[in-house]
């Protein structure tokens, strides 16, 4: 499988499958739930598109981490909630309503906030000499094509045909997952061509663990400092600690935006990290509840 089919074609196809089907499991409804429960959905995009960039960019500083891990990091931070984080959030007995609507507020913010980031993130850790940067338009524009608007299709798909989206809901979300698999043999396939890859894997490890643990608690303490409910203490820290993985390798690999494979591998380890992480979320949701 060469390069040039896993990074053009690949990765971003899989992220368009992932957001379409989505979208085939929201409704309006779900953007309207900031006027119901305006807290929970405040907390929750405060500690997803504040806290948890703060978190990833301190990280870096701290750890001394190579610009390719750095800026990696940041763009998984950058990212908005994971398509599997409502599955997560539903299996420990979170608040599943709640998790769609973030990542729907998400999903759709993120589109204006992740050049920004990523720019800032590529100025501040980059290599001096060797400048890259994200055109703000074009990448505002590439983000929307695979994010936004297969997941509006999938919501007009969801609005004509609502009994196929719903005897398909169950089915969507764990092909979902089997598409963040074929993603992640991907990203693996295109990092064997330009070296080891247990040297890539086992160099992002230890931040991207530390990232993934220190963001759920973080979700977990914010949401107990605003006094939420457990359900939705989980639910926040879920939409904290689990990103859009798929997302975030398609911005660093894709030729359209940052074309780097190595750019990927915070956000390729970061996936396979954040399902160990999720198993121990669902294991203490169904103790506590």
């Amino acid at each position: 499988m060469s390069t040039q089919f896993i990074s053009t074609l690949l990765l971003p196809g899989l992220l368009f499958l992932i957001m379409l089907g989505m979208g085939m499991t929201l409704t309006f409804d779900d953007f309207k739930r900031v006027g119901t429960d305006p807290k929970g959905i405040i907390v929750g995009l405060g500690s997803q598109l504040i806290v948890l960039p703060i978190i990833a960019f301190l990280l870096a500083i701290i750890l001394h981490l190579p610009t390719y891990l750095a800026v990696g990091l940041m763009i998984i931070a950058a990212s908005p909630g994971g398509a599997t984080s409502n599955l997560y959030s539903h299996l420990s007995k979170g608040d599943t309503a709640l998790s769609i609507s973030l990542t729907a507020f998400s999903s759709l913010i993120t589109i204006f906030t992740i050049p920004f980031i990523v720019n800032y993130s590529l100025y501040y850790f980059g290599i001096p000499g060797k400048e890259m940067q994200l055109p703000i338009l074009k990448t505002i524009y590439n983000i929307f094509r695979l994010t936004a608007l297969p997941t509006f299709i999938g919501m007009l798909i969801h609005i004509k045909f609502p009994d196929f989206s719903k005897k398909s809901e169950s089915v969507l979300k764990w092909l979902s997952g089997g598409f963040i698999v074929l993603a992640l043999w991907g990203m693996l396939t295109l990092l064997g061509k330009q070296g080891s890859i247990w040297h890539y894997v086992l160099s992002a490890g230890p931040s991207v663990i530390l990232l993934n643990i220190v963001t759920l608690v973080a979700g977990w303490g914010v949401a107990s400092i605003f006094k939420l409910d457990l359900k939705r203490r989980i639910t926040i820290s879920i939409e904290a600690g689990l990103q859009n993985g798929v997302m975030g390798m398609t911005i660093a690999s894709a030729p359209a935006l940052l074309g780097n494979a190595e750019f990927a591998v915070s956000s390729g380890v970061y996936g396979l990290v954040m399902c160990i992480s999720g198993i121990f979320i669902i294991y203490y949701g169904n103790r506590k509840l």
